[in-house]
């Protein structure tokens, strides 16, 4: 999805897995955005329909839209001049509802011992996603930014119904970190305002 992984380094705190940023960037120039439709690259083993997958997706770039629009005109086409987002769905699984409320309330170690954590390094009985995303500049292609994330779930009673709500808290997640990210980045670049005018 993103063509040169190489580019990519460790993210530090607050940041994704993965990062990159175009050094020579100039984020303060844009106004407008426009997202892309989500495309999902899960493996062929993975169990979650294709209605389901085409609503995550949805949801996804809905959440994205929605807090890119506190700083952009978020476009319903490309346009020049404008940000252009792409976001892949690279995992998603759902928390096995009944075990999470069960570890939720009870330590894990006193229901399944060693069952509190999978060889991926997350916690059993979660869900989790993974996505990887890039922005370009609309007219010219050039890579300006990417990212590789991976969030899971936590051990908490809200949501624990809905076996996708640890997968829609990474969606938001992620949305309020790009939101953020772009806003700094355009505070950075932002050109000082000359004060005898």
């Amino acid at each position: 999805f993103i063509r040169d992984y190489s580019l990519l380094q460790p993210g530090g705190e607050g940041e994704a897995l993965l990062v990159y940023k175009k050094p020579q960037a100039d984020f303060s120039r844009y106004r407008t955005v426009y997202v892309e439709p989500v495309i999902v690259l899960l493996s062929k083993q993975s169990s979650v329909s294709q209605e389901q997958l085409d609503k995550l997706g949805g949801d996804l770039r809905s959440k994205v839209i929605w807090k890119l629009k506190e700083d952009f005109l978020v476009v319903p086409k490309l346009i020049p001049g404008a940000l252009r987002v792409e976001l892949a769905l690279t995992e998603a699984i759902p928390a096995d509802v009944g075990m999470d409320i069960i570890t939720t309330l009870i330590p894990p170690a006193g229901v399944l011992p060693g069952a509190a954590g999978l060889a991926t390094g997350t916690r059993a009985f979660v869900g989790r996603a993974s996505v990887e995303g890039k922005i370009t500049d609309g007219d010219t292609g050039t890579l300006l930014a990417a990212a590789v994330d991976r969030r899971m779930g936590g051990r908490t009673l809200d949501g624990s119904m809905d076996s996708w709500d640890d997968v829609q808290q990474a969606f938001e997640y992620w949305a309020t970190m790009l939101s953020q990210r772009l806003r700094e980045w355009r505070a950075t670049n932002k050109p000082l305002v000359d004060m005898k005018e």
